[in-house]
């Protein structure tokens, strides 16, 4: 057992008082004075640590809070990354506070993903504390990762925030098995398809109407069939509106796309196939707007991020922490984003736990203090 996995279990108990303190704050995305409290929560514990902090506006949904911790001239930063917004209405603390039942801790965002910040906060300060950080370190920690970023500058945000850094870690968690990190996922984005037709009395003169309705039904049917799963590319209409009455001509309907891909430049592929369908009506005198919403970019397995695993790996067992394993999924991560500026990063560096967005969400208390130390471990190493 080395310096830093000593440190932190003296730590112990500090690091579950923190978790304890930030769960038991309701921080919807869209509760501006719930992602304040947390927001001051983490900040006088960066500069409790040492670090400097600021906070930039996002917009409609909040903030992003960054805290730096400086090293020494002339390297580039290690980035921690992660969010402080849950999926749960405001109130729900109040119906199930934190709650720890020996290894077993329970709450609103108990595994999605607060204690992340947790792990990444006293990681830092076992470095500064032991006198083991040279290279800076920035915490990039978000309001809005749950509404994907959606009516925000979050990604803009974090795109130049994160842009020189040597590496990075996202401290969302990994699903009950704590050898698993990730290093690679699907990216994603809404996009919303709007078919512009022309009105008229169905009964009357249907013949002076444009059905955009039924021109939109054409459109989803070529839609869907872009998706190609083996390829990792799936293009869902997920929500259809349209049309005022049954004796009028609908001369508007839209759909919204969830669509998700393997690789950034299967994104752009997707968008001019969408572009183009809707460019090509089927109901003559219709026309389609398209509208990227939101977009989160895949995060892939690039010869970097492949190289970034492998010394984590041989850090994680070199410190006793164990084999660690490569793992994946279909969900989107903003890990995507630092990938896509070139800043090898790795994903789910959390705490170890399951059953994200619902009451049985849980985690492990001891992974708190094991990723932190291998996260510390791994920064005074690789420097």
């Amino acid at each position: 057992m080395n310096q830093i996995t000593n440190y932190l279990q003296e730590q112990f108990s500090a690091m579950i008082e923190l978790t304890e303190k930030i769960i038991n704050v309701d921080s919807p995305s869209n509760d501006i004075a719930g992602i304040q409290k947390v927001t001051d929560i983490l900040s006088a514990k960066m500069r409790e640590i040492g670090m400097q902090t600021r906070q930039r506006d996002s917009g409609k949904q909040g903030m992003a809070l960054i805290g730096e911790l400086p090293g020494e001239e002339g390297l580039q930063p290690v980035i921690l990354l992660g969010h402080m917004d849950t999926v749960f209405p405001k109130g729900t603390v109040e119906q199930r506070p934190f709650k720890l039942e020996k290894d077993r801790m329970t709450g609103p965002g108990i595994f999605d993903m607060k204690p992340g910040l947790v792990i990444g906060l006293f990681a830092i300060q076992a470095l500064v504390k032991l006198k083991l950080n040279r290279r800076p370190v920035k915490m990039i920690v978000v309001s809005d990762e749950e509404k994907l970023h959606m009516d925000s500058n979050t990604y803009n945000i974090i795109a130049k925030e994160c842009q020189g850094g040597a590496y990075g870690f996202n401290l969302e968690g990994t699903k009950d098995d704590p050898s698993h990190v990730g290093t690679h996922n699907r990216g994603g984005m809404i996009v919303d398809v709007t078919v512009h037709g022309r009105a008229a009395h169905s009964g009357a003169e249907p013949e002076k109407g444009r059905s955009a309705i039924i021109e939109l039904a054409h459109q989803i049917i070529k839609l869907s069939a872009l998706s190609d799963l083996q390829a990792g590319v799936h293009v869902n209409c997920g929500v259809i509106n349209g049309g005022t009455s049954e004796n009028i001509i609908p001369d508007r309907a839209t759909t919204s796309l969830g669509v998700r891909f393997k690789t950034n430049q299967q994104r752009a592929q997707l968008l001019e196939r969408i572009k183009s369908i809707a460019a090509t009506p089927t109901v003559s005198d219709t026309t389609t707007t398209v509208k990227v919403r939101t977009k989160i970019d895949s995060m892939e397995d690039t010869p970097a991020v492949n190289k970034l695993f492998a010394e984590l790996n041989q850090v994680a067992q070199q410190v006793g922490y164990g084999k660690l394993r490569a793992v994946g999924g279909g969900g989107a991560s903003d890990a995507g984003i630092m990938v896509a500026r070139n800043v090898p990063t790795i994903d789910a560096l959390g705490v170890v736990g399951d059953d994200a967005h619902s009451e049985k969400e849980h985690a492990s208390a001891k992974s708190l203090l094991t990723r932190s130390s291998l996260i510390a471990n791994f920064i005074a190493q690789k420097g």
